[in-house]
């Protein structure tokens, strides 16, 4: 049984004091102690990471670089008005635009093919065509187009692959992307070893907590890592290290993804939402398909932070694809390769950047958007550890 207690040689260079920690080397992380390095190149910052690769949603998601399709939108305004949905539509878009100028020719698998809703019920049709006048009022001046929200014609390449029905709508918006999660991560991880972050992985941890005018965060190894200020970006997963914070309820969702073997004759492109994005699907490559989530069928069984399959969610998924895509006979066979992302949810949809506790900073609660809202919630949240407290950093440079 190995020695659980550090060397002085450990506890001196790979433990030592910490001006920021970081913990959760998700998008959300990786790019905040990449902010804090650029702004600050001298901060001696430590990014924690309790497994071999980054867990939970930021390489375990569908790879969309998206900001809501018309279903979700009007659901949201629905439900918090048009103050809120334009404030995080921005964000999303604020993001998206980010990653695709710092990223989109950095091999992560940019690919600019633009989003689609499709709408199988002709009742829902009706009321999404009937807003979507409003709702494109309201996005012009996010996203600089008079319509960001079009219908596809009967007769355009895009609609073929779909079967044929009264009431069935295809909308689409050209400003959305798709890209590989794990590239993009892999290329953050580069960008913050070249930037002097120190990184930790396998360092699982059971708590963070605020002491005096230091941060202590305890592995479950015993070792406690101090620091000046602290940044939790585990989204998912902040219920088990520190209280959320308050008005900030974290909700942990598990949602499936399902990827198909090769079909050299599929025809489509581009990121799918269906069904105020509970349902989604993309191309992957040429001749691959990717479809993912109805955590909606799966009730309080998908409401978890253990990854696993789920096989009523899955079975719902390739229903659906019999429904929609007809031809071809599809079958959980032809979907070798499955996976669960964990993501966080609450009582709604703007991210989460508060202090759970003096000098212990939250910044999380993506809601299924963490590929578009990372880059700009990353941001603040940098911004904030600079800027508040006792200004021990002093004025921040840099954006």
């Amino acid at each position: 049984m190995p020695d659980p207690r550090p060397a002085h040689w450990e506890l001196t260079t790979f433990y030592r004091p910490a001006d920021v920690i970081v913990v959760g080397a998700g998008l959300t992380g990786l790019q905040t102690a990449l902010a804090l390095k650029n702004a600050r190149p001298a901060l001696d910052v430590l990014l924690l990471e309790r497994a071999a690769v980054p867990q939970g949603a930021s390489t375990r998601n569908a790879g969309f670089a998206c900001f809501g399709g018309p279903t979700e939108l009007l659901a949201d305004l629905d439900a918090y008005g048009e103050e809120a949905v334009a404030a995080t539509v921005g964000q999303r878009l604020a993001g998206v635009r980010a990653l695709e100028r710092n990223f989109a020719r950095r091999g992560i698998g940019w690919q600019k093919l633009g989003g689609y809703e499709w709408i199988d019920d002709p009742a829902v049709a009706d009321r999404v065509l009937s807003r979507l006048p409003a709702l494109n009022r309201l996005l012009a001046p996010l996203t600089g187009l008079p319509r960001t929200w079009s219908v596809v014609p009967a007769d355009d390449p895009a609609r073929r692959p779909f079967r044929r029905g009264a009431g069935h709508v295809l909308l689409r918006n050209p400003l959305e992307a798709q890209l590989h999660p794990g590239k993009l991560v892999t290329t953050l991880l580069a960008d913050c070893r070249r930037a002097g972050v120190r990184t930790l992985f396998g360092c699982d941890i059971t708590d963070v907590t605020n002491d005096g005018d230091r941060v202590e965060v305890t592995t479950a190894g015993g070792v406690a890592l101090t620091a000046g200020r602290a940044v939790v970006t585990v989204n998912a997963f902040i219920n088990r290290l520190t209280a959320s914070p308050a008005g900030s309820r974290v909700r942990p969702v598990r949602n499936q993804v399902l990827l198909s073997r090769s079909f050299p004759d599929l025809n489509l492109r581009g990121c799918y939402h269906y069904h105020e994005g509970y349902v989604y699907f993309r191309n992957v490559g040429p001749d691959r398909l990717l479809i993912g989530g109805a955590r909606h069928r799966a009730g309080a069984a998908s409401e978890t932070t253990a990854f696993g399959p789920n096989g009523v969610p899955e079975a719902y998924l390739i229903d659906k694809l019999n429904a929609w895509l007809p031809g071809r006979d599809w079958s959980a066979a032809d979907f070798p390769v499955r996976w669960s992302g964990i993501l966080a949810q609450g009582d709604g949809k703007e991210p989460v950047l508060r202090y759970a506790a003096p000098r212990l900073l939250v910044a999380g609660r993506l809601a299924g958007m963490g590929v578009a809202l990372s880059a700009d919630l990353a941001r603040r949240a940098a911004a904030r550890v600079l800027t508040e407290g006792d200004g021990a950093f002093g004025p921040a440079t840099g954006n």
